[in-house]
C-alpha cells in the first residue's frame, strides 16, 4: 500500500485516526476518488456525524462503496498516521514548488523574479508536524528563562531600546513582537521611528529601516539634523553657514552608529519579507522598521482583507526571523472630531486585524500640533495603548520640530530600567 492508501484505510478503520481529518488537505491525494473521500469524511467529522459504511453510502455510488470496504479491510493496524501525512504533504509541496518554479517567467526584471521565487518558497511551509506541548514541559522551559534572567541581575530579557521608559513598560525589544506605531499626519511617526532606530543602533542593535514614502536622501537629511543638531529646513533649503557646513562634514566623517535604510517603493508584502530575510542572513537583524503599513500591498481583493493579510504576515515574519518589527500606520480622522484629540485603538484605519495582530500599539501625540502658534520645543507624549506583555502607559517626551526629533523626558536619575 502507498501512503495515500494507508492514510485513508486507517482513517476509515480507527476512530483515533479520524482526529487528523481537519489537518488533511484533499489536494495531497492524486486520485479523484481519494480526494472526494477525504472531503466527505472531513465534512462528516466536523458535523459530528459517525463515519461508517452506512453513513458513507449516502454520498457514494455502489462501486465506490466497494472500494471503501476494501480500503477499510486493508488498515495497517497502526492508528498513528502522522508520519504518512507528513510524507504526503512533503510530496505535494515538492510537486507544487517544482510546478511554480518551472512556470516562472524568467524574462521579468530581477526584483520581480526574486519575489516570485521567494513566494514559491514561502508556500512550502509544512503544517502537519507540530503537536501541542505539555504544560509541564513549557513551564519548565519558562522557569529556566526566568532564573537565567534573575541571574543577570534584573537585566532586560529583550534588547535595550535606548529609552528607559520603553524598557520598563515593554521589557525592551523582544523577539517575535510586532509593534504598531500609529498616528495622524504631522504627529511625527517617521521622526520617532528614526529616533528610536538611531538609539537602538547606538547600543549595538542591528536595524533595517524600510521607507516606502521617503527617499534615502530625505531620511539621511533628517538623520543628519538629528545627530548634528542642525535645523532640518536649513539643510533642505541650502542656507547653511560655513560653521554649520564644517560641523556636518565632521559629523558625517566621524559616525560610529550604523543601521541600514531601504527606500525601494516596492510595497508588496512578499517583497518586504524577502528583503528582511536576505538582510537577516547577510547583516543580522534585531529590529525591522517599515514606514508605513498603508503603502503596503498584499494579494487579497478587498482592502480590509489585504490589511489583515499584511498585519498577520508581518507578525509571522517577526516570529520567523526572531526579531522585532515596528510598522508605522496611519490613523483615521476620528481624533480630529473629538475634544480630546488623543488617539484610541478604534482609530486604527482599515482593519481591526492590526490591533489584533500587534503585540504593542503606540501613538506619538503632540498636543501643540493643534495650536495656532507652536513652540520650538513641545511637550509631547508616546501613548502605549496596547501592551500584550505589560501595562499601558503614557511616556512623557519632547518634540523638537526644528530637528524632527523626539526625546524621552526622564525627570529623575534611573540606575536600572526597572527602578522608577
Amino acid at each position: 500500500m502507498n501512503n495515500q492508501q494507508i492514510v485513508l484505510a486507517n482513517i476509515l478503520f480507527y476512530d483515533t485516526a479520524r482526529h487528523f481529518l481537519p489537518r488533511v488537505n484533499k489536494n495531497w491525494f492524486t486520485d479523484p476518488f481519494a480526494k472526494k473521500l477525504v472531503e466527505v469524511m472531513t465534512e462528516m467529522y466536523l458535523d459530528n456525524e459517525p463515519i461508517d459504511i452506512l453513513t458513507l453510502a449516502k454520498h457514494f455510488e455502489r462501486t465506490e462503496i466497494v472500494q471503501i470496504v476494501k480500503l477499510q479491510q486493508e488498515a495497517s493496524g497502526v492508528a498513528d498516521i502522522k508520519p504518512h501525512l507528513q510524507q504526503l504533504e512533503y510530496a505535494y509541496l515538492r510537486d507544487e514548488l517544482v510546478k511554480k518554479i518551472t512556470t516562472i517567467d524568467i524574462n521579468k526584471d530581477l526584483k520581480t523574479l526574486v519575489a516570485d521565487i521567494q513566494e514559491a518558497l514561502n508556500n512550502t511551509n509544512c503544517s502537519t508536524h507540530q503537536d501541542p506541548e505539555s504544560i509541564i514541559k513549557v513551564t519548565n522551559k519558562v522557569v529556566d528563562q526566568i532564573i537565567a534572567n534573575a541571574e543577570k541581575g534584573g537585566k532586560l530579557i529583550g534588547k535595550e531600546t535606548g529609552w528607559k521608559f520603553l524598557d520598563k513598560y515593554l521589557g525592551g525589544y523582544n523577539e517575535g513582537d510586532l509593534i504598531v506605531m500609529a498616528g495622524r499626519p504631522g504627529m511625527g511617526k517617521t521622526a520617532i521611528a528614526l529616533t528610536l532606530t538611531k538609539e537602538f543602533a547606538q547600543l549595538g542593535g542591528k536595524a533595517l529601516f524600510i521607507s516606502l514614502e521617503m527617499s534615502s536622501e530625505q531620511l539621511a537629511k533628517r538623520y543628519m539634523s538629528l545627530i548634528g543638531d542642525i535645523a532640518n529646513w536649513k539643510m533642505r533649503n541650502g542656507v547653511l553657514t560655513p560653521l554649520e557646513i564644517e560641523k556636518i562634514i565632521h559629523v558625517a566623517n566621524n559616525q560610529n552608529i550604523e543601521f541600514f535604510i531601504d527606500d525601494d517603493r516596492e510595497g508588496k508584502l512578499e517583497q518586504i519579507k524577502a528583503k528582511a530575510r536576505l538582510h537577516k542572513s547577510r547583516k543580522g537583524l534585531d529590529l525591522l522598521v517599515v514606514d508605513y503599513l498603508q503603502l503596503m500591498t498584499g494579494s487579497k481583493q478587498s482592502r480590509e482583507q489585504e490589511v489583515a493579510e499584511i498585519s498577520r504576515g508581518l507578525k509571522l515574519l517577526a516570529k520567523e526571523l526572531k526579531c522585532t518589527i515596528m510598522v508605522l500606520a496611519q490613523l483615521s480622522r476620528k481624533p480630529e472630531d473629538r475634544a480630546d484629540k488623543r488617539p484610541m485603538l478604534s482609530d486604527l484605519r482599515e482593519s481591526g486585524a492590526i490591533e489584533q495582530d500587534a503585540d504593542i500599539v503606540m501613538f506619538p501625540f503632540r498636543p501643540a500640533y493643534y495650536l495656532d502658534v507652536k513652540p520650538l520645543i513641545e511637550d509631547a507624549e508616546l501613548l502605549i495603548a496596547k501592551n500584550r506583555n505589560g501595562e499601558c502607559a503614557t511616556i512623557p517626551t519632547t518634540y523638537e520640530g526644528m530637528y524632527t526629533m523626539y526625546k524621552e523626558r526622564v525627570e529623575q536619575k534611573i540606575s536600572s530600567p526597572f527602578e522608577f
